[in-house]
């Protein structure tokens, strides 16, 4: 090269290739690492809160097993607990009802024109069954199967008595026959008894029973023939219903 001039290389020098600048950072990237380093704080927080109720559940429950219950409270305690469940079992009982409508009576020790009159009293149950003590019906309150039955003891009056169940419905014009049981006592003198130290009688005992389709609204009643209700007590005459 001639001397006073600039020298350039004879082979050009270029520079390697660069990545490009990296992009700046997304505006909600920051705001959504914030948001989530907050729910952990607030989940750690939780967490210890539960740790130390925890703790203090524990504690309280061993301190009150160290310490003794005194013998006089102690007897107090189980006496109420005692008091406590007699007191529920008489509740209970007192409020058990009947699962299905059914009724009874006892000490039938009337009759009206044969139609035996019940007294309604403490052995009595009636439970979705109406009665009509003038009559001496059973009124059935909710349609379906039902048992109807009927006990009575008696002394007879004459040869033949008779012991029925009728029934009386809307549906019919006359009461249906449902139940009936005839005694013939041909020998008067068989068996023979002081009833009110005034009749001497035989006595004896019926007893029917039967299973029936009732509707809302019927009415079932027992009569009697010829023969006296005797010892009107609750073993002895009887009447009910109860639903199958």
């Amino acid at each position: 090269m001639a001397p006073g001039k600039i020298s350039y290389p004879s082979v050009f020098v270029v520079d390697s290739p660069m990545r490009p600048p990296p992009l700046p950072p997304k505006p909600g990237f920051r705001q959504r690492q914030k948001g989530i380093q907050t729910l952990l704080v607030i989940l750690v927080i939780v967490a210890l809160c539960g740790l130390t109720v925890e703790a203090c559940f524990i504690y309280r429950l061993y301190s009150t097993k160290e310490q003794p219950t005194p013998p006089s409270e102690s007897h107090t305690a189980m006496r109420k607990q005692e008091k406590d469940v007699a007191l529920s079992k008489h509740q209970q009982l007192g409020e058990m009802k009947p699962s299905k409508p059914m009724a009874q009576l006892t000490t039938g020790n009337s009759t009206v024109n044969g139609v035996v009159l019940w007294n309604e009293h403490h052995e009595s149950i009636l439970h979705q069954v109406k009665l009509k003590p003038a009559e001496g019906k059973l009124v059935i309150e909710k349609e379906g199967y039902y048992s109807v039955y009927s006990k009575i003891n008696f002394k007879e009056d004459k040869i033949t008595c008779t012991h029925s169940v009728l029934r009386t419905t809307d549906r019919y014009g006359a009461d249906i026959l449902l139940l009936q049981s005839s005694r013939f006592h041909l020998k008067l003198q068989k068996q023979r008894v002081v009833v009110d130290n005034s009749f001497h009688g035989s006595v004896d005992n019926s007893f029917l029973g039967g299973m029936f389709h009732l509707y809302k609204g019927d009415a079932v009643f027992v009569k009697v023939q010829n023969c006296t209700l005797v010892l009107s007590n609750a073993a002895e005459n009887y009447f009910g219903v109860f639903m199958v």
